[in-house]
């Protein structure tokens, strides 16, 4: 019998396969985008407003940090959590191992005032980072084979709760229809909540898990950079046979509204806010 762990490393290294198969371009790196061209790379780490209260995501992790606290981020980029987290931490200390967004998260950190944040340009798996109150993980975990020891490791570094933040289904739903119109099949999805809660479960780890609002899933503001980045994710060269069959889906897939372009029938993203604390038997409490 297939394992937890089996099953989340077999399906991750499916997915490895499937995205070399068609060409790598849609692959993301761990906790960080790779493969897509320095524009794409910009789309994905845009600057936000570290003070921005209308994201549900960042209002949950408020509610979970105590006065004063040290965060350490876990993958965590250009800044999206860690930077408005900044904002009421005591200190934040990214682990990233894109020089790219560290470079970015630097300079919006001085960009924004915000001296309590802390780079460290490594992989968490070979990084010395000072433990910390909260322990976060956004969107990454869904990238790591080796995710026992990932997690093992973010729990000795907590000395209160992990916070881990996942969806339902990772963002490359987005592009499967695409996929099947151009290419007849889709790679194998990256895991989304339903295996990361088997996988902790396995682990003896028995999370609080609470929902955040869907999202539409928008996958761009406006048609040419829709296809750009779809371009990019399928591995598909402008004016081949391939970009006809893509742009006939993109005629008959993408849909207007007033938050951008989405993909007709792609659920809305629903994200989770996975959180408990290390040590301790049963669920976490708030």
């Amino acid at each position: 019998m297939t394992s937890a762990f089996d099953a989340w490393r077999e399906q991750i290294e499916a997915h490895e396969r499937d995205a070399a198969a068609f060409g790598g371009g849609h692959g993301h790196g761990h906790g960080h985008s790779q493969g897509q061209g320095h524009r794409a790379f910009r789309r994905a780490n845009r600057a936000l407003d570290p003070w921005r209260t209308d994201d549900p995501v960042l209002n949950g992790l408020y509610a979970l940090l105590g006065a004063d606290a040290d965060v350490l981020d876990i993958g965590g980029g250009a800044g999206r959590y860690a930077l408005p987290l900044a904002t009421r931490a005591r200190h934040v200390t990214v682990v990233e191992p894109s020089a790219d967004s560290v470079e970015m998260l630097t300079s919006r950190a001085a960009e924004a005032g915000l001296a309590n944040v802390t780079a460290i340009n490594e992989a968490w798996e070979d990084a010395e980072a000072p433990a910390a109150d909260v322990v976060l993980c956004s969107l990454v975990l869904h990238h790591v084979p080796d995710a026992v020891p990932f997690v093992t490791k973010m729990q000795e570094y907590a000395k209160d709760r992990v916070v881990l933040v996942e969806m339902m289904e990772t963002p490359g739903a987005l592009e499967i229809p695409f996929f099947e119109r151009v290419y007849g099949s889709a790679p194998t999805p990256l895991p989304g909540l339903p295996s990361v809660l088997d996988l902790l479960w396995a682990m003896d780890i028995f999370p609080d898990v609470t929902m955040v609002s869907a999202d539409a899933a928008v996958l761009e503001t406006d048609r040419d950079a829709a296809l750009e980045q779809l371009r990019g994710r399928l591995s598909v060269r402008e004016g081949t046979e391939a970009d006809t069959r893509l742009l006939a889906a993109a005629e008959e897939l993408l849909e207007e509204t007033p938050n951008g372009l989405v993909v007709r029938g792609v659920a809305p993203q629903r994200q989770a806010i996975v959180t408990w604390r290390p040590g301790r038997a049963g669920p976490a409490s708030t």
